[in-house]
């Protein structure tokens, strides 16, 4: 993994060190910089296969072609192969080389060969054409700003803040989105004048003009039938044992991340199958997190698949680790399950250089709790509906919210409140965080005004329409795949893991295993009730019973204890009356009601309460 950063039209050769420089942490073994004529290229690397050898800014072509990479492209031994039968002869063992050369082979549709994840800009010394790409499901990141100046590109923003003519000012519509989803919607970040290229995206820029155009667009269409589920375990299997094997090619040390879930045991069964003993890392919280521990049913797993294993232990000290979040994210990110990983990798670093990640699992075989809810709730309309109104609505709204971890009754809140809505409005409903109506509550004066009508779940609905899936959980997964996936889980892995220069490999978010799933008839993600029924049946026999029929928890932090207890002064500095008003942007008044329903438990604010803190931190920073 490695940090890329560049300027097209305007060379800089002491702007491009700065850039480069602001992404130290992302590449630590190595630094490298190409500036000539119309481009400036800058590179820091973590290095990871040909550490010798692979050294970029790299050249290709006799020097027509130069590419700045982050990145690993995992099906490169057999690219190389069928460019060396083309003809093309090659210097050095890394991957990055047999990038270039699959461009210079294929150009544009060399996107379709490569199989990993990847952010890389390709200059063309002869058409004096930059070509940059991000990788299918968004592992990797890139971001971008244009100048009458000159055009710049980075993995982070902060390398882009160096930059002069970037305009630095509030987008409001991305707070709205942020409130919204915890996350900011491709291509708007907080900065007006930063882009990012969405997931799947790849963009030309030549003669101060740029394009971006979606290259990958799963169909949930496919030839696998719902009668022939021996043939779809078989398949599965191989592709399962195809990837691992593919995801496991370096030349440091290696690792994975092991909770108690069945989407983490899969990549380490399938690692023991391929003749490795993985070292395997769990967190634990203690006894004020309990709920979310899984170091126990970790252990005996990593003891059946013996493994040699470490159990890492997290604490509440996010009062110090708040600035560096807000660091490596460059804009305010709500999931405090960031938190977590930012721990973990600390300590996992300490041993490896390369851990997987059960990332991708719930999305590719239908994990999240939502899809039963999706399932639930074409039955539920079928309730009359002066049950519904008249009985059910009412004490739904009065149950009391647990906020040391159980999520059932909040759940059971929005599942009642969107369950009569459009089913993609359902399903933007559930995914969302601040509705509407709290947002516009939540505002203050000249923010309410303008952000007044504006609809962020016209995201989701785009979405939806592009799907082509023919039953609703399939929809929902494939919405999840294009927006909660890349722009939430992946995010916050790749931020807090590159923090500490650690790189987290997702094999459960390989785009061919995504396209096979999605094309899964959605009876075999779920049934009667049991979320990834077919993963489940694949690995019955070969991991424990308790795994197999275990329940899903979630990798989350038990951040609404915390906010009532160790982090309760955070609550009070960063969400005061006086520090709101003075800040303009949120009524006190509503921030305070939600601080009171969460404190006495009528109502579960933890997303809400987190997501502003957040925010002011941020601020705070910038």
């Amino acid at each position: 993994m490695c940090g890329i950063a560049g300027i097209a039209g305007r060379p800089d050769t002491a702007l491009i060190h700065a850039m480069t420089d602001a992404l130290a942490h992302r590449g630590p073994d190595g630094e490298g910089h190409h500036v000539d004529g119309d481009i400036a290229l800058g590179h820091r690397r973590l290095a990871i296969l040909d550490r010798a050898g692979g050294a970029q800014p790299m050249a290709y072509g006799g020097g027509r072609y130069w590419m700045t990479y982050n990145g690993e492209v995992y099906n490169f031994q057999a690219l190389r192969a069928e460019l060396e039968a083309h003809g093309h002869a090659f210097t050095t063992r890394s991957d990055t080389e047999v990038v270039l050369a699959a461009y210079a082979h294929w150009g544009e549709a060399c996107l379709g060969k490569l199989r990993g994840m990847f952010a890389f800009a390709l200059w063309d010394s002869v058409e004096k054409r930059l070509f940059l790409a991000r990788d299918p499901v968004g592992v990797k990141p890139l971001y971008y700003a244009e100048t009458k100046e000159a055009f710049y590109f980075a993995s982070e923003m902060k390398a882009l803040l160096k930059c002069p003519g970037v305009n630095r000012e509030l987008d409001l519509e991305s707070l709205d989105d942020y409130l919204t989803y915890l996350y900011t919607v491709p291509p708007r970040t907080f900065y007006q004048g930063i882009r990012q290229l969405p997931p799947g995206h790849c963009a030309s820029w030549r003669h101060g003009r740029l394009t971006v155009r979606r290259y990958w667009n799963p169909s949930c269409l496919g030839p696998q039938r719902a009668d022939d589920e021996t043939a779809l375990l078989e398949a599965l299997d191989a592709q399962l044992r195809d990837i691992m094997a593919l995801y496991r090619v370096a030349d440091v040390p290696l690792g994975a991340f092991l909770s108690g879930g069945l989407d983490s045991a899969a990549i380490v069964y399938y690692m023991t199958q391929q003749g490795e003993t993985p070292l395997t890392f769990t967190v634990g919280f203690g006894e004020e997190g309990k709920r979310y521990d899984e170091s126990r049913e970790a252990r005996e797993l990593a003891a059946c698949l013996q493994t040699r294993h470490h159990e890492l232990q997290v604490t509440s000290r996010v009062a110090e680790l708040l600035p560096k979040l807000t660091a490596h994210f460059d804009e305010p990110f709500g999931n405090p399950t960031a938190l977590l990983t930012w721990m973990i990798c600390e300590q996992v670093r300490e041993q490896v250089t390369v851990v997987l990640s059960g990332d991708g699992g719930d999305e590719a075989f239908g994990g999240y709790p939502r899809y039963r809810g999706v399932s639930w709730a074409e039955r539920y309309r079928n309730v009359p509906e002066v049950l519904r109104r008249g009985l059910i609505h009412p004490l739904v709204r009065r149950l009391p919210e647990s906020v040391s971890g159980f999520h059932g009754l909040r759940r059971l809140r929005e599942f009642d409140a969107g369950a009569l809505l459009d089913p993609v409005d359902m399903y933007a409903h559930w995914i969302g965080y601040y509705t509407a109506a709290e947002r516009q509550h939540l505002y203050c004066g000249d923010l309410a005004t303008t952000l007044s009508g504006r609809d962020p779940h016209e995201y989701i609905r785009d979405l939806a329409r592009a799907c082509d899936a023919p039953d609703p959980v399939s929809r929902a997964m494939y919405v999840d795949c294009m927006s909660f996936l890349p722009n939430n889980v992946l995010q916050y892995g790749d931020r807090m893991s590159m923090a500490h220069s650690l790189e987290v490999r997702v094999p459960l978010a390989d785009p061919h295993l995504l396209e096979y799933m999605l094309a899964v008839p959605g009876t075999l993600k779920l049934r009667s009730g049991k979320s990834k029924y077919l993963l489940r049946r694949l690995l019955s026999g070969h991991l424990p019973p308790e795994v197999c029929n275990r329940r899903k928890t979630g990798f989350n932090p038990p951040m609404g204890v915390w906010l009532n207890g160790p982090l309760r002064e955070i609550v009070e500095d960063y969400l005061s009356p006086e520090r709101l008003r003075r800040e303009g942007f949120f009524n006190p008044e509503a921030v305070a009601h939600m601080r009171e329903a969460h404190r006495t438990g009528r109502r579960d604010y933890t997303w809400h309460l987190w997501a502003l803190i957040m925010f002011q931190q941020w601020r705070q920073d910038i």
